[in-house]
C-alpha cells in the first residue's frame, strides 16, 4: 500500500534549493561565451549556436518537468533532474575541450531547466503566504545566488574554467541531497490565494473546491491552454529575456575588447544582485498593492529605455548606470510574471504552467547569444541594441492592450 505524503514544504527549504540551483546556474551562462572565444578560439556565431542548442534542451528540460510534475511524481523527477545537471557539470571539469564541452552543456542545460521549473511549481503548493510573495522571495534568493556565483567567476575564472565547473557541480550534488532530504511532500495543497484571484473568485457564483491528484484522476484532467493574454506574456518573456541574454553572453567580450576586464564584468553582476537584494523588498511592497499589469509593463518600459541609452555610453561609469536602470526594471517585472501566469491558470496544471515560463525564458537565452554574436561579429553594435529596444516596446504595447480589454 502506498503512503500519501501529508507533510507540507516549507519556504525555507524551497528558498535553499532556489539558492543552490541559481548560485550553480550563475557559475555557467557567464562563461559560456568567454570559455568558447578566449580559451576555446571560436567567434561569437558559434558560441550563440551552442547556447542556442543549450536553450532548446532547457526548454526540452522544462516541458518534460512540467508534465512529470503535474501527472507523474514531483519527487523522483527533481532528484532525477539534479543529478542530470550534477553529472553533466562534475564531467565539464575533466572534459572541457572542444567539441565536447558543447555535447556537455546541452545536457547541464536539460538538467538545470528541469530544475528550475520543478522549483517554480513547488513554489505554488507552498502554504502561509501568497503566491506573490514567494515568488518576491524566490527572486531574491535567485540574485543572492547570482552574486555569490559571479563573484566566484570574476575570481576564478582567470585560475581555470574547470575549477567554476567542479564548484558548480558540487552545489548541484548538494541540492540532489536536499531533494532526497526534504522533497517527498504533499504537492496537493493550494496556496493562500493573492488578491488578483480573491477578487476574480468573489465575482462567481460558486467555487469549485479544490481536489488533490488522486481525486483529480477521476475527473477529466484539466488541460494548459494559451489565451491571448498568455499568448502577450510568452512575447514578452522572450524579448526581455532575449535582450536580457546580451548581457550574459556576448557583453562579456565586448567590454573585454573597449578595455574593460572580466572582473569588471563580473562587478557589474555583483552590483545587479545586490541592488536587487537590497532594494527587492521595498519594490515588490508596492508591486504587490497594484494589478500585475500595473508593475510588469512598468518594468518593460523601463528595461527597453536601458538598451536605447546604451547608444550612448563609452565609459565604465556610464555603463554602470544603465545596468541600474536595466536592474530596476528586472525587478519590478520579473518576479510578478510566474505569479502572474500561476493567478491565470488552474493549479492541476500548475507544473505545466511554469513550464511554459520557463520555455520562454529559455527560447530568449537561446535566440539572444545568437543574435548577439551574428550582429557584433560583423561590428553591429547600434543597431544591435536599437532593434531589441523596439521589440521590447512592441511586446510591451501588445501586453498592456492584451492585459486592459481583459479588465474591461
Amino acid at each position: 500500500m502506498q503512503v500519501i505524503q501529508s507533510k507540507k514544504l516549507s519556504e525555507r527549504w524551497l528558498l535553499t534549493a532556489n539558492l543552490f540551483a541559481n548560485t550553480g546556474n550563475a557559475m555557467i551562462w557567464p562563461v559560456t561565451t568567454l570559455h568558447m572565444t578566449v580559451s576555446l578560439g571560436q567567434d561569437l556565431t558559434m558560441s550563440g549556436v551552442v547556447i542556442l542548442f543549450s536553450s532548446l534542451m532547457n526548454i526540452l528540460g522544462a516541458y518534460i518537468a512540467g508534465k512529470l510534475f503535474d501527472r507523474w511524481r514531483p519527487y523522483p523527477t527533481l532528484i532525477g533532474a539534479s543529478l542530470i545537471a550534477f553529472f553533466s557539470l562534475v564531467t565539464l571539469f575533466f572534459y572541457n575541450g572542444w567539441p565536447v564541452f558543447a555535447f556537455l552543456m546541452m545536457t547541464a542545460s536539460f538538467g538545470i531547466g528541469s530544475v528550475n521549473t520543478l522549483l517554480n511549481a513547488y513554489a505554488t503548493t507552498v502554504t502561509g503566504k501568497n503566491t506573490r510573495i514567494i515568488f518576491n522571495n524566490m527572486y531574491i534568493v535567485l540574485n543572492v545566488g547570482v552574486v555569490i556565483g559571479t563573484l566566484a567567476v570574476g575570481y576564478l575564472f582567470d585560475y581555470g574554467f574547470q575549477w567554476l565547473m567542479l564548484l558548480a557541480a558540487t552545489l548541484f550534488l548538494i541540492l540532489t541531497g536536499i531533494a532526497v532530504s526534504i522533497f517527498n511532500v504533499n504537492t496537493d495543497i493550494a496556496p493562500v490565494m493573492d488578491d488578483d484571484q480573491a477578487e476574480e473568485i468573489s465575482h462567481e457564483d460558486h467555487a469549485e473546491p479544490i481536489l488533490t491528484r488522486d481525486q483529480e484522476a477521476v475527473k477529466e484532467p484539466s488541460k494548459f491552454e494559451m489565451s491571448p493574454l498568455l499568448w502577450f506574456l510568452a512575447a514578452f518573456l522572450f524579448v526581455i529575456y532575449l535582450s536580457y541574454m546580451l548581457w550574459e553572453t556576448v557583453m562579456a567580450p565586448h567590454l573585454r575588447s573597449i578595455g574593460i576586464s572580466t572582473r569588471h564584468y563580473a562587478d557589474l553582476w555583483v552590483l545587479n544582485g545586490l541592488t536587487i537584494i537590497l532594494f527587492q523588498k521595498i519594490i515588490s511592497t508596492w508591486a504587490n498593492k497594484h494589478p500585475y499589469r500595473l508593475s510588469v509593463i512598468t518594468g518593460g518600459f523601463v528595461f527597453a529605455s536601458s538598451f536605447i541609452l546604451m547608444l550612448f555610453v563609452d565609459q565604465f561609469w556610464q555603463i554602470v548606470l544603465v545596468f541600474e536602470l536595466l536592474t530596476l526594471g528586472e525587478m519590478l517585472a520579473s518576479p510578478q510574471v510566474p505569479a502572474w501566469v500561476a493567478q491565470l491558470t488552474p493549479k492541476e496544471v500548475s507544473g505545466q504552467a511554469q513550464g511554459f515560463v520557463s520555455i520562454m525564458i529559455s527560447l530568449g537565452r537561446m535566440v539572444g547569444p545568437l543574435y548577439g554574436g551574428i550582429m557584433l561579429d560583423h561590428g553591429w553594435f547600434n543597431p544591435l541594441f536599437f532593434s531589441v529596444f523596439i521589440a521590447m516596446i512592441v511586446a510591451n504595447v501588445g501586453l498592456l492592450i492584451v492585459a486592459r480589454k481583459k479588465k474591461e
